[in-house]
């Protein structure tokens, strides 16, 4: 039996009842963006939305023609992964994602423990188990997963000392 994803899932529900439990005793807070950040809202989803199309078709290609070792599902999500990474990436840089309140720090240190479980347990399964007939598929998907979520983070701890560099 596999005890990585029994740990991994144990974790993750101790830190979901973590948080609940936080949420509670603080109080709901709900998330409100001005003007500002609601037009760059729509602006980061329309380029979400042109790199899904446009990545969609390269994706399609790819797999078409068989220049890289993934299958179609592998490609597809990970269209969908470009897709959400450009829109987080384009709200962070713009300052917008975090709301008005803006509790970036624990959702930071989620989505940096989240990368670090996901890339952790992608390249272990692929050590362990190798490539499915030598092609990434939908069963790897732990690897991109976690390095999207580093790279939120990254551009989170870049944000904020940019920030900060223009404050002094």
């Amino acid at each position: 039996m596999n005890y990585d994803v029994l740990i991994f899932l144990g974790a993750f529900l101790a830190v979901l009842f973590l948080f609940s439990f936080i949420r509670r005793k603080k109080g709901i807070k709900k998330c409100e963006y001005d003007e500002r950040q609601a037009a760059i809202q729509g602006t980061a989803y329309k380029y979400a939305a042109l790199t899904g199309i446009f990545g969609g078709i390269i994706a399609g290609l790819i797999v078409e023609a068989d220049l890289l070792p993934i299958t179609g599902g592998f490609a597809l999500i990970m269209v969908s992964f470009l897709m959400i990474e450009v829109y987080v990436v384009c709200m962070i840089l713009k300052g917008a994602y975090f709301g008005i309140t803006g509790t970036w720090k624990r959702w930071t240190i989620s989505i940096t423990l989240l990368g670090v479980a996901n890339l952790y347990f992608g390249i272990k399964n692929i050590a362990t188990d190798g490539l499915e007939d030598g092609c990434f598929t939908i069963c790897d998907i732990n690897l991109p997963l976690g390095i999207l979520f580093l790279v939120i983070a990254a551009t989170v701890f870049f944000q904020k000392a940019r920030e900060r560099r223009e404050q002094n």
